[in-house]
């Protein structure tokens, strides 16, 4: 009997209950939202540098991210061991010099200014100014600080905000597939598009504003040392920590600037400190113009260009609400609520809600399948356990070798187990081999390989055997696709394959272990094989039965997809996009 569809009725009842349960939940467990942004946030900004490393070096995710925890571990323990000198240094000086404070305030104190019937006492005006930014400082300051200090307070919020960030980092793909699956099909690419344009603001603005941190420390670092000044490594990387925070920063770095040259003077330019002071002042005010009207605008970019008053008020209204956070966050969120807005606002009034895309960007290549919510031009290929049929004689031999050990294993079959070994051994072997290839020792290696694989019954290239239907679903493939054969063989026997079943026609690139310095899991085969199509690696699926393909596929940004008809389980290849029985299941996906 046919299941009844639920009424409009019982889908109003159930998005109710479902409303109320996750705002009962966003209550009860609002404590733990600060650090699941701030989590977000660190696996926003570490994902590229752990694909960097990944990339670069081949190495499993998890250990990639461990560096970088372990780098930015050095940073935190190596900041305090440079600033602290310089800190006790300028306190020191500031006990020695208050009578030049009074005595500088008390000669400014005593300018009396005229503009014809105005007349301006700066005494009471600078009475007036202290008190009015001593009490919005003391509300701003104490409210940013009270929140970092009670997010570092609690070890366990830290170990929290740790491990959800490395999980992020390394599954975070998971996540996003999973979304994508459940999203229903008309509404994916407003999504998609939604998602690459806020992803463009954040990635600008963190990025961007880590380089202008960078660009400013050294410009204020070299400025304030060719003025004489002390303790210049501190301002560098207090004015560069400043540009993180939105129009109050630079003034803050300012500040601390003209604090030092009024407390220390310069070391060569003989005038009073109150006189250096100001030039350190007009100096700042100069790099603070050369910012916004040059470096901002290239470096952060246009998309998180918003008006300097928008920003402020801003950030006032998050250190209200969020502390640190809120002011730190200020500018990419308005420009995150900005693209929202204009997106609902078009949609509302029947207009194309992307009018900015050209529309050469959605014809330049037709493409018909979507994997990750990202379009797919190009598919690669694994050849063994792929295309061709692995010899299971290989397994039930290691099995057999195991002898009476095999009685430890469930149901006395190790079969299962001895798999995955041989699976999870490829990245190793791999690795080793692009060391020994270093060194011109990797055609012993294989040559010490090959005769391994003879021993094991491994079959030889003249005697490999196509997955039932993979001939067909290939061609059927590339009607729609440029196709690519990335393996580990040699170039001579995968040609000899190819011609064996006719299949050199197919494929557009054909990538062997001649053809690079570097196998898979490492990305190499496969940013080699985009380059030859002239596509960027995202752009490409990578299809291959083993844990090293799809990790040379994560590597490469490249959307993965696992076929159980070679050593892989099901169990094993969780980290791909997708997996299938076979390749000729890939045709009903793409």
């Amino acid at each position: 009997m046919e299941e009844s569809s639920w009424s409009n009725t019982t889908k109003l009842v159930v998005l109710v209950i479902l409303l109320v349960i996750g705002g009962w939940a966003l209550v009860r467990f609002s404590v733990a939202i600060p650090s699941l942004i701030v989590s977000a946030l660190l696996a926003f900004l570490l994902t590229p540098p752990t694909n960097w490393i990944v990339r670069h070096t081949g190495l499993p995710r998890g250990v990639a991210i461990l560096l970088v925890f372990l780098v930015i571990l050095a940073l935190i323990i190596l900041a305090p061991v440079l600033i602290t000198p310089s800190l006790v240094s300028l306190t020191s000086n500031v006990q020695f010099d208050f009578q030049s404070f009074n005595e500088f305030i008390n000669n400014v104190g005593n300018i009396s200014l005229k503009w014809g019937p105005i007349n301006v006492d700066v005494h009471n005006l600078l009475l007036q100014s202290s008190e009015g930014l001593q009490q919005f400082l003391t509300t701003y300051v104490s409210q940013a600080a009270l929140s970092l200090l009670g997010m570092l307070s609690s070890l366990f919020w830290v170990a929290f905000i740790v491990v959800v960030t490395f999980w992020l980092i390394k599954d975070g793909y998971k996540l996003e597939n999973w979304f994508f699956e459940h999203l229903p099909r008309p509404y994916r690419r407003d999504v998609s598009r939604l998602l690459r344009e806020l992803g463009v603001i954040w990635g600008s603005f963190f990025r961007g504003t880590l380089v202008l941190a960078f660009a400013v420390g050294a410009i204020v670092g070299v400025a304030m040392w060719v003025l004489g000044l002390q303790h210049v490594l501190l301002m560098a990387i207090f004015a560069g920590f400043m540009e993180f925070i939105p129009s109050l920063g630079p003034t803050l770095g300012a500040l601390l600037a003209v604090f030092v040259a009024f407390f220390g003077g310069s070391s060569w330019i003989p005038f009073d400190n109150w006189l250096i002071a100001l030039i350190v002042l007009v100096v700042y005010i100069l790099i603070f113009q050369f910012e916004q009207v040059y470096l901002y605008p290239r470096v952060v970019g246009r998309r998180v260009n918003l008006h300097p008053g928008v920003v402020f008020v801003g950030a006032i209204l998050g250190a209200v609400e969020f502390g640190l956070l809120g002011v730190l966050l200020a500018a990419p969120t308005l420009a995150s609520v900005r693209v929202l807005m204009r997106y609902i606002l078009r949609r509302l009034t029947d207009r194309e809600p992307f009018p900015e895309e050209p529309e050469k960007d959605i014809t330049a290549i037709q493409w018909r399948g979507m994997l990750r919510g990202q379009p797919v031009a190009a598919i690669l290929f694994d050849l063994d356990g792929t295309l061709a049929e692995t010899d299971n004689q290989i397994i039930d031999n290691l099995a057999r070798r195991l002898g009476a050990l095999q009685k430890l294993f469930p149901d006395a079959d190790a079969r299962p187990y001895v798999r995955r070994w041989v699976m999870r051994l490829e990245p190793l072997a791999a690795w080793w081999l692009a060391r020994l290839d270093a060194v011109d020792l990797d055609d012993d290696a294989f040559r010490t390989v090959r005769r391994v694989r003879e021993l094991l019954g491994y079959k030889k290239t003249t005697d490999l055997e196509i997955v039932p239907g993979t001939e067909w679903a290939l061609r059927e493939l590339s009607v729609r696709y440029r196709l690519g054969l990335v393996t580990t063989r040699d170039r001579q026997s995968t040609m000899r394959f190819l011609e064996r079943y006719q299949l050199l026609e197919v494929f557009d690139v054909v990538i062997t272990r001649d053809d690079i310095r570097r196998l898979k899991p490492h990305p190499e085969p496969i940013f080699k094989a985009a380059e030859s199509l002239n596509l960027s690696s995202e752009q490409c699926v990578m299809v291959g039965d083993t844990l090293a393909d799809v990790r040379a596929a994560r590597a490469a940004n490249a959307a993965a997809v696992a076929v159980l008809t070679g050593f892989g389980q099901k169990e094993d290849l969780d980290e791909a996009d997708l997996v299938l029985d076979s390749v000729v299941d890939l045709v009903q996906w793409l």
